[in-house]
């Protein structure tokens, strides 16, 4: 997803689960603290409580619960 479609979808604060590893189940479950952007690599990212730095959205999901 893009960072743009992320962000008029998901405002600041919604609750996702971050895998630290792609494809794997183990996730950490937080939220965002910002909105998502690019990087100039072309990457969309996010930054999610207890976090430093930034995540790709690749990484994260909807925590839906």
């Amino acid at each position: 997803m893009k960072f743009e479609e992320f962000n008029k979808n998901f405002p600041i604060g919604t609750k996702v689960k971050y895998h630290p590893i792609v494809d794997l189940p183990e996730c950490i479950k937080s939220k965002t603290r910002s909105e998502a952007f690019e990087l100039p690599s072309g990457c969309s990212v996010v930054m999610i409580e207890n976090k430093t730095g930034c995540v790709s959205l690749d990484s994260i999901e909807i925590d839906k619960d």
